[in-house]
C-alpha cells in the first residue's frame, strides 16, 4: 500500500488530497510561527475526520497557548484522534501520548515522548518545534540543546525546513550560553528566509545577552517589515526591540509601541485573542521594567487588569501566572492577588508531574514576592524569592525575561540598604550569562547607589 507523505518524507494516514495539502500547510505555519496554522488545519479537519494528524496538531498548538480555557478542546481533539489514529502511524501515536501528558501538566514526560520520536525521525521539524517549546517552558535549557545538536547532522539546505531548523538551533544554543554559535545559526536562518521570526528572535537574544543593544535595535527594526504573517511572536518581537530601547532610554517611544504593536487593540491578532498568555508577559514585564527605572507607566497598566482578573484559575503554566500577579498587584487588586495565591496553594495539592513541581518549588515564591514588592514589603521579597533564585529557571522563560525578578530583587535590597546583597545578586546574573552587565543600566545604576 502507498502513502502519502509530508514535505519531509514522514508518512501521513490520509488519502484525501484537500486534507494533506491543508495539514502540510499548517503545520509548516505552525513550524514558521504564522498566524494562519489552525485555518489550514481546520480545513484539513473537515476534509478528512479520519486524519489523526491534524487534530494532534490543533491539539498542541491550543496547548501551547497555556490557557485553561482550551482544556476541553484538546480534550475533545485528543479523543477524537486517538479513535482514528492508525496503528502503523507511529509519529501520530507519539504525538497523542505527548499532548496527553502535556495536558495533565507533565511537560518532561512529554518531551521524554517527542525525544525518542525524534532519534527515529531527526528531521520531523513539528516534533522539534513541540519539544523546544516543552522544555524551554520547564527550563530545561542544555535538553533543548542536546535535541537540536544531536539532529543537525541531518539537516542540510537539501531539506525542508531548514531555516526553520537552523531557527530552532540557534535559540537552544543561546539558551545554553553559546552565543556564538547561536548568532550564526539564528543569521543564517533569517538569510535563508527573511520571514522566519524565531531566527531574528534568538540573534535578539544573543546581542541583548552580550550587552550588543545599539546591534540590536538596529538587528530588529530592520526586519521588522517582514513579521507581517507572524502569529503572536510579532508582539513578542517588538518587546526584544523595547528592551533594547529601554537602554537607550527611549520612554517614550517605548510607550507609543505599546500601543501600537504590543497591545495594539485593533490588531487581528489582539482581537482573535485579547488575553493571550504571551502577550500578557510582554506588557506586564515591560510596564514592570520601565517602573524600575522611575517611568510613570500607571495609565497602561489597565488594559490587563480585567483580563488578569479573570485569569485567577488559570494555572497551566507558572510563568503566566507571575505575570497575572504583576498585573493584579500593579493595578491595586490585592483581594485578588490573594486569591491567586490561594488557589496556587490549592492546585500544588492536586496533582504531580514537572508544573506542579515548579509551582511548589519556585511559583509560588515568585508571585508572593511580587505582591510584596507592591505592598513595599521590601524585607519580605528578599526573603522570600532570595532562597529560591537559583531554581526560578523552572519557571520557564528565557534568561532575558527571568531578570526582570532580579530586578525586583535587588531593587527590594536597595531600598533596605542591604548594598551587599546587591553585590551579590548582580554577580549572580553575570553568571547567568549577561556577559557584559555594566552594560545594563539598570544593574549599573544599582551597583553606583551601592
Amino acid at each position: 500500500m502507498s502513502y502519502a507523505i509530508d514535505l519531509r518524507g514522514h508518512r501521513l494516514s490520509s488519502t484525501n488530497d484537500i486534507a494533506l495539502a491543508a495539514c502540510n500547510m499548517g503545520v509548516e505555519s505552525f513550524n514558521r510561527n504564522r498566524a494562519d496554522a489552525m485555518d489550514h488545519l481546520d480545513t484539513a479537519i473537515t476534509a478528512d475526520s479520519d486524519f489523526a494528524l491534524p487534530k494532534l496538531v490543533k491539539a498542541w498548538m491550543l496547548q501551547s497557548a497555556r490557557d485553561v480555557k482550551h482544556a476541553e478542546g484538546i480534550k475533545t481533539l485528543v479523543e477524537s484522534a486517538e479513535a482514528c489514529v492508525e496503528a502503523a502511524d507511529d509519529r501520530s501515536r507519539d504525538y497523542l501520548s505527548a499532548v496527553k501528558l502535556a495536558y495533565l501538566g507533565r511537560g518532561i514526560e512529554a518531551a521524554t515522548i517527542l525525544e525518542a520520536l525524534l532519534n527515529r525521525y531527526p528531521t520531523d521539524l513539528l516534533a522539534h518545534r513541540l519539544i523546544q517549546s516543552e522544555l524551554f517552558w520547564n527550563g530545561r535549557a542544555r535538553w533543548m540543546l542536546n535535541i537540536t545538536e544531536k539532529a543537525a547532522p541531518f539537516w542540510s539546505e537539501d531539506v525542508e525546513g531548514y531555516a526553520s531548523f537552523l531557527a530552532c538551533r540557534a535559540f537552544s544554543n543561546e539558551e545554553a550560553g553559546r552565543y556564538s554559535q547561536a548568532e550564526s545559526y539564528g543569521r543564517q536562518a533569517v538569510e535563508l528566509d527573511n520571514t522566519e521570526p524565531w531566527g531574528a528572535h534568538a540573534v535578539a537574544h544573543v546581542l541583548y545577552m552580550q550587552g550588543r543593544h545599539e546591534e540590536g535595535d538596529a538587528w530588529l527594526k530592520v526586519l521588522s517589515s517582514n513579521w507581517g504573517a507572524a502569529n503572536q511572536l510579532r508582539h513578542h518581537l517588538w518587546w526584544h526591540l523595547c528592551l533594547f530601547l529601554l537602554e537607550s532610554g527611549e520612554f517614550e517611544r517605548i510607550c507609543t509601541l505599546l500601543t501600537t504593536e504590543l497591545r495594539n487593540p485593533d490588531s487581528p491578532l489582539v482581537r482573535a485573542a485579547p488575553a493571550a498568555t504571551m502577550d500578557i508577559q510582554n506588557v506586564a514585564s515591560l510596564l514592570l521594567r520601565l517602573e524600575l527605572r522611575g517611568v510613570d507607566v500607571d495609565q497602561h497598566w489597565c488594559v490587563l487588569a480585567d483580563i488578569c482578573a479573570q485569569r485567577i484559575n488559570n494555572h497551566t503554566n507558572a510563568f503566566g501566572n507571575l505575570h497575572d500577579m504583576i498585573v493584579l498587584a500593579a493595578t491595586g487588586q490585592f483581594e485578588k492577588a490573594e486569591e491567586l495565591l490561594r488557589n496556587l496553594d490549592a492546585f500544588i495539592e492536586s496533582g504531580d508531574g514537572s508544573l506542579f513541581t515548579t509551582y511548589r518549588v519556585a511559583g509560588i515564591a515568585a508571585c508572593q514576592a511580587i505582591l510584596a514588592h507592591r505592598k513595599k514589603e521590601y524585607s519580605k521579597v528578599i526573603d522570600t524569592l532570595s532562597p529560591v533564585r537559583h531554581d526560578l529557571s523552572l519557571l520557564g522563560g528565557s534568561h532575558v525575561q527571568r531578570d526582570l525578578l532580579y530586578q525586583v530583587l535587588i531593587d527590594a535590597a536597595c531600598r533596605v540598604g542591604k548594598s551587599d546583597l546587591v553585590s551579590v545578586y548582580v554577580n549572580d546574573v553575570r553568571c547567568l550569562g549577561f556577559e557584559r552587565v555594566d552594560n545594563l543600566t539598570f544593574y549599573r545604576n544599582a551597583l553606583l547607589v551601592t
